[in-house]
């Protein structure tokens, strides 16, 4: 199962702000991941120094974890646009789920939850993702947090 994480998610769960992105924070060694360079920008951008360390120290620990640099195909991002995603950015992380194969895509971004229905890939936030991947997990596998 390979999973796209929006950018709100590493803020949210590396600040400690929600419950749910902090406990999918502590899943990424488990967890097949890809991510855009431009999400990680958007991160650390919005992230205390400190936090972009811890966020850091994290990814190195989480060997399924890729940062793509590669571009987005540009006709990809056309059909989010088409499906009705109203900002570039939007349509751009819609795209790049699809074209790196993600089976969820991970946001609270109201935009994606209600409005996007590509079948290409699930929307889920936080919660409902940690309901499906706890199913999915042997016990022993899950994080403790401390």
């Amino acid at each position: 199962m390979r999973i796209c994480i929006d950018s709100n998610q590493f803020i949210f769960g590396i600040s400690g702000a929600d419950p749910n992105s902090e406990t999918l924070m502590l899943l990424l060694p488990r967890l097949d991941v890809v991510i855009p360079r431009i999400v990680m920008k958007e991160v650390t951008r919005n992230l205390h120094p400190t936090q972009v360390r811890l966020l850091y120290a994290l990814l190195n620990r989480a060997p399924r974890v890729k940062i793509i640099d590669a571009p987005v195909p540009v006709d990809l991002v056309n059909k989010y646009i088409a499906l009705g995603l109203r900002e570039k950015a939007d349509a751009w992380i819609g795209a790049f789920a699809e074209w790196q194969g993600a089976n969820y895509l991970i946001s609270d971004n109201r935009h994606f939850l209600a409005e996007l229905a590509s079948g290409a890939f699930e929307v889920l936030n936080p919660a409902e993702f940690l309901r499906r991947c706890v199913l999915l997990m042997p016990h022993d596998h899950l994080p403790q947090k401390r």
